[in-house]
């Protein structure tokens, strides 16, 4: 990996972003897991027509208009922290020939792109910041159950009788859990890289190296 002549200085680790992005991405594995839970038993356990199943369903439909609102706020704190993470990319190494910085948000909203591109901006930021080409593993399972979330919601919703899927919506909650924790890992692996990578250059860039 070469080192970029510009001032170290430039590359700002983005440790302060990182800690909303993670607060959410903890929140949502949080809150969906419980709105798996409680579909599970909604679906399988209480009988249809019953108090209880009415319960169930409101409960249900409570965790889901939340859950729904913490992905809201969390997407909106984890592109900050990849604006800035994609930022110092760029003052580590030469990123030219990837995804250029405004796709960092973009590439979450422009349809059909939005199912390749943050991947590979966040892709490209791992590549450059790790140490020693580490795999890129966590980047693609997170990804992997992130497609499945969002694919399975899609699926879930085009029930032609009533417009909604309850038998399949637990595993569509559970893989939603399990991109955020994933996703945790992510931020926190790309972190602390790049924190390691400000230190090491200015280091090289300190007089007397």
């Amino acid at each position: 990996m070469v080192a970029s002549p510009r001032s170290p200085d430039l590359v700002q680790p983005p440790s302060g972003a990182s800690v909303p992005a993670l607060i959410g991405l903890g929140a949502n594995a949080v809150m969906l897991n419980i709105v798996t839970v409680v579909g599970v038993w909604t679906v399988y356990v209480v009988d249809d027509g019953t108090e209880q199943a009415r319960n169930a369903g409101d409960l249900l439909a409570f965790g889901s208009f939340v859950a729904a609102l913490l992905i809201v706020a969390t997407g909106v704190a984890v592109i900050a922290w990849l604006w800035r993470a994609r930022t110092n990319a760029d003052a580590i190494d030469d990123l030219s020939a990837s995804w250029s910085r405004p796709w960092a948000i973009l590439g979450w909203i422009v349809p059909i792109m939005n199912l390749w591109v943050p991947r590979g901006v966040v892709g490209a930021v791992w590549s450059v910041s790790a140490p020693h080409r580490e795999s890129a593993w966590p980047v693609n399972l997170w990804w992997t159950a992130y497609l499945a979330y969002l694919i399975g919601g899609r699926v879930a919703s085009t029930d032609p009788a009533d417009g909604f899927r309850s038998d399949i919506y637990p595993f569509v909650t559970f893989t939603g859990a399990l991109a955020a924790l994933l996703a945790m890992m992510v931020v926190w692996r790309i972190t602390r890289f790049q924190e390691a990578q400000a230190v090491r250059l200015r280091e090289a860039l300190a007089p007397g190296h």
